[in-house]
């Protein structure tokens, strides 16, 4: 019998690490979950797990919370952040700036906006939720939303629950904006964190809350260089933020 797409996808986050068969079909293969993938405008549904499939869990060192993906399905391919377009998101503008100001880069003077080369070293770049569905009518858009970002709760707090629970591999967490601290620390409390997980929190880095007077740009500098510190004290190879 061919494989669902769901299953497929399933046995790839198996392959990572991220679940197993039993999770698979508790977390993922129900009909709600599979009928927002359906729905999902962006990522399309072949992006959707990117995020988990680029970084194993035994690799990640890094965890980037994100809320929504993007919602142009140009921009938007599995990754929190991260984007296909050529014109660069705003939020994202706000993260290569605080970069080219701690590394003296250009990044926001470039037009290329993935960051799959983060993935790949270990920055695991997570949505909240992992499928957006566009409406005509916003109102419709945003309730539909805010039902995407409840079905994938328990999933996600699975995934959090499982960098938490790990033993001897270090791990950051850059906790950008309310929503994201509330994620994580949903799951945080529920355990006690060791000595090889170490937490940054700053106002998220989007225009609005920037221009409204967020510490994003005042902390996010140091938290990039304090976060390659802590890994290489934990004998872990840094993240080379600079590169694309």
């Amino acid at each position: 019998m061919e494989k669902t797409f769901i299953q497929t996808e399933i046995d790839e986050l198996i392959k990572t690490g991220w679940l197993s068969y039993e999770e698979g079909q508790q977390y993922l293969n129900k009909p709600e979950i599979i009928n927002a993938i359906s729905l999902s405008t962006s990522p399309v549904k072949e992006n959707i797990f990117n995020a988990l499939k680029l970084t194993p869990l035994n690799d990640t060192k890094v965890l980037i919370l994100g809320q929504d993906p993007y919602p142009n399905p140009l921009d938007a391919h599995g990754l929190a952040f991260s984007s296909r377009n050529k014109i660069t998101p705003g939020s994202l503008k706000n993260i290569f700036i605080a970069i080219d100001k701690t590394y003296n880069s250009n990044l926001f003077k470039t037009k290329y906006n993935e960051l799959t080369s983060w993935a790949k070293q270990g920055v695991l770049l997570l949505n909240t939720s992992l499928t957006f569905e566009k409406k005509q009518d916003k109102k419709l858009e945003q309730k539909r939303q805010n039902e995407n970002l409840r079905l994938w709760k328990p999933f996600i707090n699975l995934v959090i629950t499982k960098l938490i629970l790990r033993e001897n591999k270090p791990l950051v967490m850059l906790l950008w904006g309310d929503k994201a601290q509330k994620t994580a620390e949903f799951n945080i409390k529920k355990y006690k964190i060791n000595e090889n997980i170490l937490i940054f929190k700053s106002s998220h880095p989007s225009p609005l809350s920037v221009n409204r007077g967020g510490d994003f740009p005042n902390l996010a500098p140091k938290q990039f260089i304090e976060c390659n510190e802590f890994l290489k004290r934990n004998n872990a190879n840094e993240i080379i933020w600079t590169k694309l």
